[in-house]
């Protein structure tokens, strides 16, 4: 293959250069290379009030789930039992999301109510306790004494009224005798969570049967200026005895998209997003997709299977590939191959692309679906290897199930594209040989987790970070190799999952002072948890630049699905009503203007930078390591010509924390032609700089023009920051 990147060694650090040799090229960046990936996690991370629009929390009532770390024998993360662990648990979730009373939601959890819910009015006047609802799953049941006012349920909620004041929804209850139930939104006192006025109500009948009724708010436009206050949400009555189950209430802002988040789903439109791989991750290892179909009175509330959560099943494959046409990318379905079937999986494929005439697809048109989805990509299993996966099995044990697996879903539909759960360590990769063709891929997790502490020199950590696509490319050409030699060199890889996971370790109390810095300045360097560069922040950014980058090059890697798209590192972030983006969803915006083009070769000549400890040797072997970097090129770059957007573009990446600004001069090849370019640029100020709720576009891309002389520009490359070149196509 032609070398597409080379580097000289210089020694000065303020600048580097950059030739553009259209002479070398590559095969097209592929757009599977900018994908992301969503799991239903614990409450709100990824799906469950992320990417779904859903305002309520626990909105079915369900028995929560407090995960342990504790992976039993079978696999899969256990729950928790211990009544202090489950206070200190409570308290972390109302700290996290603004709840102000985590003594009200512990009271009420211990007296029958389901968390995230209290009683409301007065105590003395309403009882709670479960019971069964529509689909044998947990009910809330409240019973009401004699009481002058309204009594019942709430709780704290936060409401987009940023975008929209009206909110729709639905609620499944039923009464011992014919009830008259409200249900409102109040304003709520900021200094003590206490209800206050009704500022929108509307009222339901429950009946002896189970109904599911229909219901709408609108909140008055006036009272929400101050946005981003907490709201109240309420299930209640007047009537004096009343004895009430609620089964579920489902609240959504009427500017949702078949459910789903419209603000989520406008910026995944305009990250121009190849696909989106969905339902796990961990989670689909004991995920069974009947579950999620149907009318969601029908869809069974349970314990998360790998999280500490719930999962409430209301947003299913339906509302997947709803939300995939929304944003405009492939939908990628990861089956259970943990505790699933083969044939349940085969039934899977049958419901999303068979004929009406199938039991499946009639089923799917029954949901009011008649034309299939025509889903093409399929992975079977995630990480079996772990011991953390619910059904983890040996390298010959998944061999063996990818084969039942293959044969059992390509019988039902031979076009889609099978992707086998692969692992480039140890002999896990081996036994898939006998069992892959050609036209498979065979999947890889990149979740490098290292742990540093006050010790930890930061720019070594971060370098360390900017430095691993060496080590990674290495590896990868190491397993395309091995598929050459078992006769499978078409056989394709795929990252399906990508996030560094950094862990800060606290010193021990007992800890002496001999490791305490000698003056002020040192004192102000030294690593703490506010400072470590995680997933949210800037280096996230860097990292996955620099990796997709030597994907293109070794041409290797064929599909990144970057993780996880909602709070947990992939790019997008929601939190009391509001959405925003992290670095690196702008970072994988100005990668995205490489997609379709063709790579060029670069000589590159700048300093180099290298470490001298390897974090993470002693995590799990899973997840990768990181190791010792020596002599990486400080600026990486990538070049293409005629992409999908641009006829040039030229991507520079700062990848040395050790130094400041470094002025780089870019010529040679197309830009000989030009006057100008566009230059987009995303830094930080810090390795750790993230975009919060306060300050949502603290790290965001900035735009504006250089001027091309002889076929020469120079731009600044600030530490921590990707620099875009373009030149925008003139096409019809």
């Amino acid at each position: 293959m032609t070398a597409l990147f080379t580097h000289t060694s210089d020694d000065c650090e303020s600048r580097a250069a950059v030739r553009l040799d259209p002479s070398r090229q590559g095969e097209t960046v592929n757009p599977e290379l900018y994908s992301k990936f969503g799991e239903h996690l614990y409450t709100p991370r990824n799906v469950t009030n992320v990417l779904e629009a859903q305002a309520l929390y626990n909105p079915t009532f369900g028995s929560w789930k407090f995960g342990s770390q504790q992976y039993g024998p079978d696999g899969g993360n256990s729950a928790a039992f211990d009544p202090d662990e489950i206070d200190d648990r409570i308290d972390t979730y109302a700290e996290t999301h603004g709840i102000p009373d985590a003594e009200r939601l512990r009271t009420a959890y211990r007296d029958g109510t389901a968390l995230w819910w209290f009683p409301y009015g007065n105590p003395d006047a309403v009882r709670t306790s479960p019971d069964v609802g529509t689909a044998d799953d947990r009910a809330q049941r409240f019973e009401t004494e004699s009481t002058d006012d309204y009594t019942g349920l709430a709780q704290w909620c936060h409401l987009p009224v940023h975008r929209t004041n009206a909110f729709e929804g639905t609620v499944t209850l039923r009464a011992a005798a014919e009830t008259s139930v409200r249900l409102a939104v109040h304003d709520v006192d900021p200094d003590d969570g206490t209800l206050e006025s009704v500022l929108a109500e509307t009222s339901v009948t429950a009946r002896t049967d189970d109904r599911t009724v229909d219901f709408s708010l609108e909140l008055p436009q006036p009272d929400l200026e101050e946005s981003e206050r907490l709201f109240g949400f309420s299930v209640t009555t007047e009537v004096d005895d009343a004895n009430i189950v609620v089964d579920r209430v489902c609240c959504y802002p009427d500017d949702h998209v078949a459910t789903a988040d419209p603000e989520i789903v406008d910026l995944l439109a305009d990250l121009n997003l190849s696909v989106l791989r969905w339902p796990g991750g961990n989670f689909v290892s004991g995920y069974h997709w009947r579950d999620g179909v149907g009318p969601i009175e029908e869809r069974p509330t349970e314990p998360n299977p790998a999280w500490d959560a719930l999962e409430t099943n209301l947003f299913g494959t339906d509302e997947f590939v709803a939300l995939c046409e929304a944003v405009g990318c492939e939908p990628m379905i990861c089956v259970n191959a943990g505790s699933g079937a083969a044939e349940e999986a085969a039934r899977w494929v049958e419901y999303c692309n068979g004929s009406t005439d199938t039991e499946m697809g009639a089923l799917r048109a029954e949901h009011g679906h008649p034309e299939p989805y025509d889903v093409t990509y399929w992975e079977i299993g995630n990480e079996l290897y772990g011991s953390w996966q619910i059904g983890w099995t040996t390298p010959t044990g998944n061999a063996d199930r990818f084969r039942r697996f293959k044969e059992a879903m390509e019988a039902v539909d031979d076009s889609i594209e099978v992707m086998a759960c692969g692992n480039r360590h140890t002999d896990w990769n081996e036994p898939l040989y006998e069992e892959l063709e050609p036209t498979d891929w065979l999947t890889d997790h990149v979740l490098i987790e290292c742990h540093a502490d006050p010790e930890t020199d930061p720019v070594e950590l971060f370098n360390a970070h900017s430095g691993v696509a060496s080590q990674l490319r290495e590896e990868y050409e190491a397993v395309a190799a091995d598929c050459r030699d078992a006769g499978l060199e078409a056989v394709r890889q795929a990252i399906t999952e990508l996030q560094l996971f950094t862990r800060f370790d606290e010193p021990e109390d007992d800890e002496t002072d001999e490791g305490e810095p000698a003056d002020e300045e040192s004192a102000d360097q030294r690593l703490s948890r506010e400072t470590l560069p995680t997933n949210k922040s800037v280096t996230e950014a860097v990292f996955d630049a620099t990796i997709i980058h030597e994907c293109i090059r070794s041409g290797t890697v064929d599909m990144v699905t970057h993780s996880g798209v909602g709070n947990h590192g992939g790019g997008l972030r929601k939190s009391q009503g509001r959405v925003w983006a992290d670095p690196c969803y702008y970072g994988q915006q100005l990668e995205s203007g490489l997609v379709g083009g063709t790579p060029i070769g670069v000589d590159v000549t700048s300093h180099t930078f290298s470490t001298e400890t390897a974090w993470g040797t002693e995590t799990s072997q899973w997840f990768g390591e990181l190791e010792p970097v020596t002599d990486e090129p400080a600026i990486d770059a990538m070049a293409v010509t005629d992409a999908e957007e641009h006829d040039l573009a030229v991507v520079l990446v700062h990848r040395d924390a050790g130094v400041d600004a470094i002025e780089v001069t870019v010529s040679g090849g197309p830009l000989e032609s030009l006057d100008e370019v566009t230059v987009d640029r995303l830094s930080a100020e810090t390795m750790y700089d993230t975009n919060t709720l306060e300050e949502p576009e603290k790290i965001a891309t900035t735009t504006d023009s250089a001027a091309v002389a002889d076929g020469t520009v120079t731009v600044s490359l600030p530490p921590y920051s990707l620099v875009r070149l373009t030149e925008d196509c003139d096409r019809d």
